[in-house]
Protein backbone atom coordinates (compact mmCIF):
# COMPACT_ATOMS: atom_id res chain seq x y z
CA UNK A 1 0.00 0.00 0.00
CA UNK A 2 1.38 3.51 -0.92
CA UNK A 3 2.41 6.17 1.92
CA UNK A 4 -0.09 9.00 1.59
CA UNK A 5 1.58 12.29 0.88
CA UNK A 6 1.78 14.39 4.57
CA UNK A 7 0.04 17.56 4.50
CA UNK A 8 1.95 20.78 4.11
CA UNK A 9 0.77 22.19 7.11
CA UNK A 10 2.11 19.33 8.99
CA UNK A 11 5.59 19.86 7.47
CA UNK A 12 5.10 23.59 8.23
CA UNK A 13 4.62 22.61 11.76
CA UNK A 14 7.18 19.97 11.96
CA UNK A 15 9.53 22.35 10.24
CA UNK A 16 10.19 20.30 7.31
CA UNK A 17 8.37 22.36 4.58
CA UNK A 18 10.50 23.01 1.49
CA UNK A 19 8.65 25.33 -1.15
CA UNK A 20 10.52 23.07 -4.05
CA UNK A 21 8.55 20.22 -3.33
CA UNK A 22 5.18 21.79 -2.21
CA UNK A 23 1.96 22.19 -4.01
CA UNK A 24 1.51 24.31 -6.43
CA UNK A 25 -1.34 25.82 -4.70
CA UNK A 26 1.69 27.50 -2.46
CA UNK A 27 2.64 27.25 1.31
CA UNK A 28 -0.03 27.11 3.53
CA UNK A 29 -1.40 30.30 5.33
CA UNK A 30 -2.19 30.37 8.62
CA UNK A 31 -4.49 33.60 9.93
CA UNK A 32 -2.99 36.89 9.65
CA UNK A 33 -2.85 38.82 12.42
CA UNK A 34 -4.71 42.26 11.55
CA UNK A 35 -4.94 44.31 14.74
CA UNK A 36 -2.23 43.85 17.49
CA UNK A 37 -4.31 42.22 20.98
CA UNK A 38 -4.19 44.24 24.23
CA UNK A 39 -1.53 42.16 26.36
CA UNK A 40 -2.94 39.62 28.63
CA UNK A 41 -4.10 41.05 32.17
CA UNK A 42 -2.38 38.20 34.02
CA UNK A 43 1.11 40.02 32.54
CA UNK A 44 2.40 42.30 35.19
CA UNK A 45 4.51 45.55 33.90
CA UNK A 46 7.49 43.55 32.45
CA UNK A 47 5.54 41.30 30.34
CA UNK A 48 3.36 43.86 28.81
CA UNK A 49 6.19 45.49 28.60
CA UNK A 50 7.44 43.04 26.48
CA UNK A 51 4.38 41.93 24.44
CA UNK A 52 4.17 45.48 23.14
CA UNK A 53 7.44 45.11 21.56
CA UNK A 54 7.60 42.14 20.18
CA UNK A 55 3.76 42.50 18.63
CA UNK A 56 5.52 45.68 16.85
CA UNK A 57 8.39 44.37 15.98
CA UNK A 58 7.32 41.26 14.75
CA UNK A 59 4.07 41.89 13.98
CA UNK A 60 4.63 45.01 11.40
CA UNK A 61 6.34 42.54 8.92
CA UNK A 62 4.04 40.09 9.17
CA UNK A 63 6.39 37.74 10.56
CA UNK A 64 4.34 36.63 13.55
CA UNK A 65 0.61 35.21 12.95
CA UNK A 66 -2.94 34.93 14.72
CA UNK A 67 -2.49 31.57 15.83
CA UNK A 68 1.21 32.61 17.25
CA UNK A 69 -0.09 34.85 20.49
CA UNK A 70 -0.41 32.06 22.76
CA UNK A 71 3.43 31.37 22.71
CA UNK A 72 3.88 35.07 22.77
CA UNK A 73 1.99 34.90 25.78
CA UNK A 74 4.14 32.27 27.53
CA UNK A 75 6.98 33.70 26.13
CA UNK A 76 6.43 37.03 27.97
CA UNK A 77 4.75 35.42 31.09
CA UNK A 78 7.80 33.20 31.42
CA UNK A 79 9.77 36.29 30.98
CA UNK A 80 8.28 38.38 33.75
CA UNK A 81 9.09 35.60 36.21
CA UNK A 82 12.78 35.77 35.06
CA UNK A 83 12.56 39.35 35.85
CA UNK A 84 10.82 39.15 38.84
CA UNK A 85 12.90 36.30 40.73
CA UNK A 86 15.93 38.24 39.16
CA UNK A 87 14.91 41.61 41.49
CA UNK A 88 14.12 39.50 44.09
CA UNK A 89 17.26 38.17 44.32
CA UNK A 90 15.88 34.63 44.16
CA UNK A 91 17.74 32.05 42.06
CA UNK A 92 16.50 31.25 38.73
CA UNK A 93 16.02 27.27 38.05
CA UNK A 94 17.98 26.06 35.05
CA UNK A 95 14.93 24.53 33.67
CA UNK A 96 13.30 27.49 34.09
CA UNK A 97 16.20 29.34 32.09
CA UNK A 98 16.16 26.72 29.45
CA UNK A 99 12.28 26.99 28.84
CA UNK A 100 12.79 30.45 28.48
CA UNK A 101 16.04 30.56 26.02
CA UNK A 102 13.82 27.77 23.80
CA UNK A 103 10.90 30.02 23.60
CA UNK A 104 13.23 33.12 22.92
CA UNK A 105 15.02 30.72 19.88
CA UNK A 106 11.10 29.98 18.41
CA UNK A 107 10.31 33.92 17.94
CA UNK A 108 13.88 34.31 16.41
CA UNK A 109 15.05 36.35 19.42
CA UNK A 110 18.73 35.10 19.49
CA UNK A 111 21.42 35.76 17.39
CA UNK A 112 21.78 31.70 16.93
CA UNK A 113 18.29 31.60 16.16
CA UNK A 114 18.15 34.55 13.89
CA UNK A 115 20.58 33.25 11.58
CA UNK A 116 18.85 30.12 11.54
CA UNK A 117 16.08 31.88 10.18
CA UNK A 118 17.78 34.12 7.65
CA UNK A 119 19.28 30.87 6.88
CA UNK A 120 16.14 28.90 6.30
CA UNK A 121 14.85 31.69 4.27
CA UNK A 122 17.79 32.29 2.06
CA UNK A 123 17.15 28.78 0.40
CA UNK A 124 13.93 28.79 0.14
CA UNK A 125 12.20 26.20 2.69
CA UNK A 126 9.96 28.16 5.47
Amino acid sequence: MPNPRRPDELKVITGTFRRDRADPAGAPHFGKLTEFPPAPQHLNADGAAMWRELLAELGTPGVIQASDVYALEQLCYAWQRFRKNSRAGVAVKSSEQNALRSLFAEFGLSPAARHRVISRLSRGAR
